[in-house]
């Protein structure tokens, strides 16, 4: 088997190949006649004159495409305008070829020989597999910078260029604007985002952005909340207030897909954006329909035992992993039920993570199989109701619970879970998706 170098090897030999083929072809774009010698001719036909301008036309067409070919920068920006980051992963082995065709594939550069080429020039064997957070705004000499720095590094940005990440708090953002902008500093960034007359302009602008915003919690730095993590260009920027109107601005047009969505839903844009910057659009809408596929049968579940619809299909969603965990998929086990039951087809072993002294440990465990997702929620009801056969009042809170903040603690406390985060989980989950509207 070759050796890493020695594929590069290979390819800095085929790209050299590449270059004579193409400047044996491509330095006299006009060479060999159009057409053959004719004497001369007292009056020529209409046919003779229609050839000749039809001639022309070719030669001009051609001429147009061989500048634009000469001029076209494929280093550069596939959209300089397209400031948001994709996921993007290279697997281990991969050559800066397939390296480049897997960028061109997922529309983060123009083309992959160019970034290939440029690769094998720079060094090709310094390029690194992991999974990384690219954008359509960088051009290839930034991403081969990035891919060098390996997948933890911050992302290569063009000069003037802010990136505002996942999870980033107000100062972390405050300190790279100011950072990257003249005469702006972190304090004017700081005092922009939580200006009042700042957010009621920023309102009246882009409504459906800052819907909610009147009523948020956050007691500091409001708008960053409604800042799309992706990379904003900042060139023309004067003071902090321009840049959180640019930053709102770019946000606005990166979230209208999502609008009329988001209004038919109820839900608020800042609890979703992380996940449409993580996850894509795709993520976001399998999400949404898995809510709405079970919460009508969570409804009549609640009805019948009285355990609240929100805390159902949270609890779904979040022990499932959105079913796409394989004990939800394959098995229909939306809640992670262990049994005893070894009843060929009744139960399956799996790894499982449990949480010891508050520490996650991988174990293997004996898991319920149903025949139908409504089974799984219809038994995780009863069971609620019913408890176990040591303690048949053991989720007496839950039922007791007369909010879904109140049942979250209360699973908590009732040793349904051993994971210290789970109420906080669970109620970040139903107020991202609004699933208390499913209790009224």
């Amino acid at each position: 088997m070759e050796s890493r170098k020695q594929r590069h090897q290979h390819e800095i030999k085929a790209a050299e190949a590449l270059d004579a083929t193409q400047n044996s072809t491509s330095n006299n774009p006009f060479a060999g006649p159009i057409g053959g010698g004719r004497g001369p001719h007292k009056k020529r036909s209409k046919k003779s004159k229609w050839l000749t301008a039809f001639l022309a036309v070719i030669v001009v067409v051609g001429f147009v495409l061989v500048i634009k070919a000469l001029f076209t920068d494929n280093n550069a920006a596939l959209n300089p305008q397209d400031t948001t980051f994709k996921t993007v992963k290279i697997n281990d082995g991969s050559t800066a070829m397939q390296m480049g065709q897997t960028l061109e594939n997922k529309k983060i550069i123009k083309s992959a020989k160019a970034f290939y080429k440029y690769a094998m020039s720079q060094g090709a064997e310094k390029l690194q597999a992991g999974t990384y957070h690219l954008s359509p705004s960088q051009t290839i000499q930034l991403i081969y910078q990035q891919m060098v720095s390996g997948p933890t590094a911050e992302p290569s940005l063009p000069k003037g260029y802010v990136m505002v990440s996942v999870g980033q708090s107000a100062s972390q953002v405050a300190k790279n604007v100011s950072d990257k902008v003249k005469n702006v500093s972190e304090q004017s960034v700081l005092t922009a985002l939580n200006d009042k007359k700042l957010i009621a302009k920023m309102y009246q602008k882009y409504p459906d952005l800052l819907r909610g915003v009147n009523q948020s919690d956050t007691q500091d730095a409001k708008l960053l909340d409604y800042i799309y993590p992706q990379a904003f260009n900042l060139t023309n920027a004067k003071n902090a207030s321009d840049v959180v109107e640019t930053m709102l601005k770019t946000s606005d047009t990166t979230m209208q897909p999502y609008y009329k969505t988001l209004k038919s839903n109820g839900l608020a844009t800042p609890n979703v954006m992380a996940l449409i910057a993580t996850s894509g659009k795709s993520e976001f809408e399998r999400r949404l329909a898995f809510v709405k596929k079970i919460a009508p049968y969570a409804q009549e579940l609640s009805k019948k035992y009285g355990i609240l619809a929100s805390v159902s299909i949270a609890q779904a969603a979040h022990e499932s992993n959105w079913d796409n965990s394989k004990l939800s998929s394959k098995y229909n086990n939306f809640y992670g039920v262990k049994t005893q039951d070894t009843t060929p087809g009744k139960s399956v072993v799996l790894d499982t993570t449990e949480y010891v002294d508050g520490k996650p440990e991988t174990q293997q465990a004996r898991f319920a199989v149903y025949d139908s997702w409504k089974d799984s929620m219809r038994e995780h009801a009863e069971t609620i109701v019913n408890g176990n056969s040591w303690n048949p009042n053991q989720f007496k809170d839950v039922l007791a619970a007369k909010n879904y903040k109140q049942a979250a603690k209360a699973l908590y406390d009732d040793h349904y879970a051993t994971d210290v985060n789970y109420t906080k989980l669970l109620i970040n989950v139903i107020e991202t998706w609004n699933m208390q509207k499913y209790d009224k």
